[in-house]
């Protein structure tokens, strides 16, 4: 009974405390709305010294990032560019081999032009009015970045796999149907 009592008290007191924060917590933007410029400078001067401070770190994250894209943009072409020299060699023919082809460098013009237009925005500042703004677009061009960036590796992938299949190899864990080997 005395556990009862116990947590009962703690829970009406915990209720209480809620309830005077709250009422304390609403009489504050009455009280605030006489020096709101003041408390608005102060935190828009806290935010530029949070924010400069930061500066350098997010920096070197938007170089990581646009370096680790472009070192798999090229490591994608490079390996394009491989099977596209081993088919030529092999003198295999495919039905697809066009598509495949036309595919991988829709994919990979797509990805470079994303590339680019991620690198122009990867140059952040506090000094302007909205840095903020800047890390969203960053971040909306990144994502389209990451998704141009498998579609070119699936495309690559699937060009290795027609190759393959024209040369009677067959890759465990193909997902693509190519042509036939004539």
């Amino acid at each position: 009974m005395n556990k009862i009592l116990s947590k009962l008290g703690l829970i009406i007191s915990s209720l209480a405390l809620i309830t005077l924060m709250s009422a304390s917590a609403s009489a504050l933007p009455a009280q605030a709305s006489s020096g709101n410029a003041t408390a608005q400078q102060a935190q828009t001067t806290a935010q530029q010294k949070m924010c400069v401070a930061r500066e350098k770190a997010i920096n070197q994250i938007m170089t990581r990032i646009d370096t680790r894209a472009t070192n798999q943009l090229n490591l994608f072409s490079t390996i394009a560019s491989r099977v596209e020299a081993f088919y030529v060699t092999k003198g295999k023919t495919s039905s697809n081999y066009t598509q495949l082809v036309a595919a991988v460098n829709s994919s990979e013009s797509q990805t470079r032009s994303d590339l680019s237009s991620l690198q122009s925005n990867s140059n952040f500042s506090c000094s302007g009015s909205n840095p903020r703004a800047l890390i969203t677009g960053f971040q909306s061009v990144l994502k389209s970045e990451i998704s141009d960036l498998q579609s070119f590796r699936t495309s690559v992938k699937n060009l290795i796999v027609g190759v393959a299949q024209a040369n009677g190899v067959t890759l465990a864990g193909a997902s693509t149907t190519s042509g036939s080997a004539k």
